[in-house]
């Protein structure tokens, strides 16, 4: 959600301040950062308003393109020339954001296409496939696909690269304002704004994207009547975040039209995304709401998994994660990048930072997407107030 993936209020709340208070020589001094930067640098910037998630595609000659969402639609940047990127296009996507200067997109790449998500509806609305195989000089729409259950929006989406199965983040009450009440994420949001549904109404649907990339043929539903707001694909599993039940689970999909849910574990907070080491020994889980809570790493050992660690940069609160070999990396909001070697999975230890932004504090601004081309010293990170950062990890 992000970013703003589940509360708007803090961000809310921080603009006005920014824009209403402050200034004058009897001014407190800032605090300094949590914090230094260190074991990473910056390597270029492309400014952009909308900001939402990112992630790469690395072509079969082996350069690299990024893919942002922004307030018009999708930003694919060349990448060939890491110090100059090249805007190659925006494409547009659906826009009628119900939060002004927020617009929630997600995506994957599976071969040369990729699959953007989004919460709005009215220009293409529904899972948006691109065809990515004429770069560096264009970029193709080629179709959106209504999910199964006849609604547009989506929070989130996550591919299986290696069977080429696409899993959709889904919400069976669109459109009407929750019923949980106490619920984190819904009291801030009704379900027609922000659809990760009450602790009862949520499903992931299952499309097979490998025998026609750009025809996704739907297989199943599953996880139903629980709240769902992020999913990771990994084997023969896959995990998710529960959101406003504050669980998480791992789910057999060996047979993808049939999965099992083999454990499912309680967290105190909003369960917002999570990914598992490339082995399945570990998951580490962020939960972002309340804010500044931090992540969580777990040992994957019986039916139910293990904390051996908590982890987070100063007051910040991390968003999202990925892990590559053993290191993770964290889009952490108002800490920018973050990264923790985890060869001690019960000590973690912060091995790289990039802040790539001014903001401070636990809310919910700031880097919102991560994504590790892999193999590689490169990162991006998607910020709602900088734009698109690359960066070169150097430690």
């Amino acid at each position: 959600m992000p970013a703003l993936r589940s509360s708007l209020m803090p961000l809310l709340l921080t603009t006005l301040l920014a824009a209403c208070g402050g200034g004058g020589s009897d001014a407190p001094p800032a605090p300094p950062p949590a914090a230094p930067d260190m074991g990473a640098e910056l390597v270029s910037r492309v400014p952009a308003s909308g900001v939402s998630g990112t992630w790469g595609y690395v072509a079969p000659d082996g350069s690299r393109y990024a893919l942002m969402g922004t307030a018009r639609g999708v930003l694919v940047l060349d990448l060939r020339n890491p110090a100059q990127p090249r805007v190659v296009d925006e494409v547009q996507g659906p826009d009628d954001t119900h939060t002004a200067g927020v617009y929630w997109r997600e995506m994957r790449v599976y071969g040369s296409h990729a699959y953007i998500v989004s919460e709005h509806t009215n220009v293409r609305g529904g899972i948006m496939i691109l065809d990515l195989a004429g770069l560096p000089d264009s970029v193709r729409y080629v179709r959106s696909v209504v999910p199964r259950d006849g609604q547009l929006a989506a929070h989130t989406v996550d591919v299986d690269t290696t069977r080429g199965l696409l899993y959709l983040q889904r919400v069976t009450n669109l459109g009407a304002p929750s019923a949980a009440g106490s619920g984190r994420a819904t009291a801030l949001h009704s379900g027609e704004e922000h659809p990760v549904g009450d602790a009862n109404t949520g499903s992931v649907e299952i499309y097979d994207i490998a025998t026609d990339p750009e025809n996704p043929a739907y297989l199943t539903t599953f996880n139903q009547h629980r709240s769902v707001h992020d999913m990771t694909a990994a084997g023969d599993f896959v995990y998710v975040a529960e959101g406003n039940a504050s669980t998480f689970s791992r789910w057999d999909v060996r047979d993808p039209r049939a999965p099992v849910l083999v454990s499912r574990w309680s967290v105190g907070g909003f369960a917002h995304s999570l990914w598992p080491s490339a082995d399945g020994s570990l998951v580490i889980t962020t939960e972002e709401i309340p804010n500044g809570l931090p992540a969580r790493v777990w040992q994957q050992v019986g039916a139910t998994p293990t904390q051996l660690a908590t982890l987070k940069v100063g007051s910040g609160t991390p968003h999202n994660v990925i892990i590559e070999g053993q290191r993770a990396y964290f889009s952490h909001y108002t800490e920018g990048l973050a990264v923790y070697d985890l060869g001690n999975p019960s000590a973690p230890q912060l091995v790289a930072h990039l802040d790539t932004n001014a903001l401070q504090g636990p809310g919910l601004g700031g880097c919102w997407g991560v994504y590790k081309f892999p193999g590689e010293p490169l990162v991006a990170c998607s910020d709602m107030s900088t734009g698109f950062n690359l960066i070169r990890i150097t430690n």
